[in-house]
């Protein structure tokens, strides 16, 4: 006797709704893991997302709570796939030292001007990556969650922003102290730059 005859309506029928239900329950398990990674912060962001109105409600009493036991009138609300971290890379020496010396630059580059680190705080909420100010190096450990790809990419693009803002924005007088201070940190800027860079 056939346990499955792909001729049958009926078990084609059953097979179908198996699938889905499987899918679900993989979904869910992969939801999970994501709910399980995120931080308390994304964790309020995502149930507030929930409802307008409830959003609030539903952060305040669910954040600490397991992803599978949260009512599924919620949990259907959510989105989690733009919360999945990636998976660590696993870089070459030259690759790491590269990553390493782009978020040194944008970490000390936005210790020195204000717009360029909104500049980067802005695109790291983007990839939904808080920054805990509490930490020691907030700014790099951030930026250590973005791939090295995404390292570089934000380097150039913060690069730009900030010489763009100098084209448009006049230069105050400056003390000869503060003329010296800006010449040491353009000079440690472009030392923190890839070693094929050179500024010109």
């Amino acid at each position: 006797m056939k346990i499955f005859d792909s001729h049958n309506k009926t078990h084609l029928r059953i097979l179908k709704e198996e699938l889905i239900r499987a899918r679900r329950l993989m979904e869910s398990y992969n939801e999970e893991e994501i709910w399980n990674a995120m931080s308390d912060p994304e964790k309020s962001q995502a149930l507030m997302s929930a409802d307008d109105d409830m959003g609030p409600d539903f952060a305040d009493e669910f954040t600490d709570t397991p992803w599978l036991k949260i009512p599924d009138v919620i949990t259907n609300r959510i989105d989690l796939r733009s919360y999945a971290k990636p998976e660590k890379e696993k870089l070459s020496r030259q690759d790491f030292m590269s990553k390493d010396r782009d978020m040194r630059g944008m970490s000390y580059q936005s210790k020195e001007n204000d717009d360029y680190k909104r500049f980067i705080e802005a695109y790291l909420k983007k990839q939904n990556i808080q920054i805990d100010y509490s930490q020691n190096r907030p700014l790099y450990k951030a930026l250590n969650q973005l791939s090295k790809d995404q390292v570089r990419d934000l380097f150039f693009k913060a690069h730009e922003f900030r010489a763009s803002m100098s084209k448009w924005t006049a230069p105050a007088p400056k003390t000869p102290e503060e003329e010296e201070r800006d010449r040491k940190s353009m000079l440690a800027y472009y030392r923190s730059m890839p070693g094929n860079w050179r500024g010109d």
